[in-house]
């Protein structure tokens, strides 16, 4: 079982150039990525995504991706000559036939716009890309080694908590039978202080009493109740997503329960229902955590 919570960190390195990608994850219903790279870095962004979608199945991961460089530059600067000459030439021109001094300097003629261009060196991306891609991968690999050591806590809490749903449940059981005999028992008591004397009519009490039991009868919510905590522990061991079956299966438990405690008119069942609903609740909250 996997825990969608998490955090996992990569860093590459490579002539100067480090990445660094953090993932950090929590619950959702499906996955969620939310990727924030430099703008310089968008070109890696969609293989983000794929090696993301590839590894995880539900979670809002929010990926963060920083960029150091302190060797070569990752630009090239293109001087446009032909524009350069244009402004040089304006410039004299200007300054002759208005008889002032030319004071267009270098620096002036390189903040002009369009003159120098910078260029990101196709090599440059290309290693940049390599490094994200390997820093991410091992970012993944710490966020899955979280998410699992997660999960397996997980697992023991929810086996846990359907254990105690599982003894409560047997409890309701060894009960059950005793609520209709104890309704015969205070319905003959009841015609007996009624009647004062007067023998009791066997037909209509074992009528009435079969009718009561019918009402009453938990048979069919116990017997799936229990055959939904089964399959809650054999789905607990598969090794695939398994959250959104869980997330089913918590209602179909809770709904059984919820039968049980309106068809019991009983005390006691009513107070294992109210323990039972408290665990499955339980059980629902973790289970939003599971992949």
């Amino acid at each position: 079982m996997i825990s969608m919570t998490g955090y996992g960190k990569g860093t590459a390195e490579s002539e100067g150039k480090k990445i660094t990608v953090e993932l950090k994850s929590v619950n959702h219903r499906f996955l969620d990525l939310s990727v924030k790279i430099p703008k310089t870095m968008n070109f890696a962004e969609e293989t983000a995504r794929k090696i993301l979608q590839q590894s995880f199945s539900r979670g809002h991961i929010d990926v963060y991706l920083t960029y150091e460089n302190n060797g070569a530059s990752d630009y090239d600067l293109f001087v446009n000559e032909g524009l350069a000459d244009e402004y040089v030439r304006t410039a004299a021109y200007l300054a002759d036939k208005y008889g002032i001094e030319n004071d267009f300097t270098v620096s002036s003629l390189m903040k002009t716009a369009d003159v120098i261009t910078p260029s990101e060196k196709e090599q440059s991306e290309q290693a940049v890309a390599a490094l994200i891609k390997d820093a991410l991968e091992v970012a993944v690999e710490k966020l899955q080694e979280m998410r699992a050591k997660e999960g397996f806590a997980l697992k023991n809490d929810l086996v846990e908590k359907a254990d105690s749903v599982g003894v409560l449940l047997e409890l309701v059981k060894q009960r059950a039978p005793e609520v209709v005999k104890n309704y015969r028992a205070k319905i003959e008591e009841r015609i007996t202080e009624a009647l004062a004397g007067v023998d009791i009519d066997e037909a209509r009490l074992i009528n009435e009493v079969a009718f009561f039991a019918d009402k009453a009868c938990i048979d069919e919510e116990t017997a799936r109740l229990t055959a939904h905590i089964d399959n809650f522990y054999a789905i607990l061991e598969s090794d695939e997503p398994v959250g959104r079956k869980l997330d089913f299966l918590v209602q179909e438990m809770n709904r059984e329960v919820n039968t049980i405690g309106s068809k019991s008119n009983d005390i006691v069942i009513t107070n294992y229902v109210v323990n039972m609903k408290s665990e499955i609740e339980k059980i629902r909250e973790q289970v939003q955590n599971v992949e």
